[in-house]
């Protein structure tokens, strides 16, 4: 049966409802690679950026410290480790969000990472974070580091392949440690280096009595349902500790709280919480991503208008860096207000 001819107004709505379906088809693939690939080019730079930073303060603490001031080993004798630190690293070791603390190296799944202190938005962005109220890596305690598996150079993508005894290496300030990947029982009876808990089972991240370095990330990969734990045991000497006043799980009379023992995923007093990390968003970045949205389609309206009154795609060529800039801006700020896995 032939098809009946459409009045000219219809066509023309068809033919832009047609435009547009495509327009917001292309923008959205566009956004998606910049999601993939675009946030891992601002990550790599970011990185190289820490890594300068990290290499500039292991060098300017290796001329303020003597080369008998080992920051690592059994303390002198007579001494407690509480108070073995140097003054000079003790100030060293009060970074602020966003600096560099640690170099984390999983050989296994060809991590090589600069961590930054903290594990908000911009934080996570950059690296993988360390939860602030945790040990540094390489010191007593539970130090425990958060990542990304999906955006922003994805560090954490692979944690599901590490496997129990696995080496993770991490440089700090007061040196290099190594640990070794824990055992866990899959839901099968398998052996495997790594265990899902609730996005509220934050007491994985609690003191278990040992020295150990907790890895958290979400799970399954583009949702944060869940968490993969990675759990690894210090193999080396601990580093001396901060000062009891400046230790995180400490009381103000510089007591530590009693150890307990290895947490059980969704047993904890604060099942009601969640791990805190920067994966929800910042809404701050919402007027500006409508802000530069907005400047994008002036760009491309007033580039399509020159095409119908000069040339199209001479107007296209010359509008492309125009429209360009606050699409790749607007991008930015549209991925800081969405969760990031």
């Amino acid at each position: 049966m032939p098809m009946l001819p459409l009045s000219p107004r219809t066509a023309t709505v068809v033919r832009g409802i047609g435009r547009t379906l495509i327009g917001a088809g292309t923008l959205l693939l566009l956004f998606v690679a910049y999601q993939l690939w675009g946030t891992g080019v601002a990550h790599s730079r970011e990185q190289a950026r820490l890594e300068d930073r990290f290499d500039a303060q292991l060098a300017e603490v290796g001329r303020m410290l003597p080369d008998d001031d080992a920051s690592t080993g059994d303390p002198p004798p007579d001494e407690s480790t509480t108070t073995t630190l140097p003054p000079e690293l003790v100030a060293a070791l009060d970074p602020s969000p966003g600096d560099p603390v640690a170099r984390l190296r999983m050989p296994t799944i060809g991590v090589d990472e600069i961590v930054v202190h903290g594990v908000g938005v911009a934080d996570l962005r950059k690296g993988p974070g360390h939860f602030p109220d945790s040990p540094m890596p390489g010191q007593p305690g539970n130090a425990a580091i958060a990542g990304h598996r999906t955006t922003y150079g994805q560090p954490f993508h692979d944690l599901d392949r590490l496997a129990p005894g696995d080496e993770i290496h991490v440089d700090t300030l007061q040196g290099s440690f190594t640990y070794r990947v824990m055992p866990h029982e899959g839901p099968e009876g398998d052996e495997r280096g790594h265990f899902i808990v609730p996005e509220t089972a934050v007491e994985v991240l609690d003191d278990a009595g040992d020295d150990r370095l907790t890895l958290t990330a979400c799970h399954p990969k583009f949702s944060s349902r869940q968490r993969i734990i990675v759990t690894a045991e210090l193999v080396d000497e601990p580093a001396a500790p901060l000062p009891d006043a400046e230790r995180p799980g400490t009381d103000d009379a510089g007591s530590v709280d009693a150890p307990g023992p290895d947490p059980a995923p969704g047993d904890g007093a604060a099942a009601d919480e969640d791990f805190g990390e920067g994966l929800g968003g910042d809404p701050d970045a919402l007027v500006p991503a409508v802000a530069w949205s907005a400047a994008f389609l002036v760009a491309l309206a007033a580039t399509a208008l020159v095409g119908r009154r000069w040339r199209r795609w001479p107007a296209y060529l010359v509008g492309a860096p125009l429209m360009a800039v606050p699409l790749v801006v607007a991008f930015a700020h549209i991925d800081r207000y969405l969760p990031a896995y």
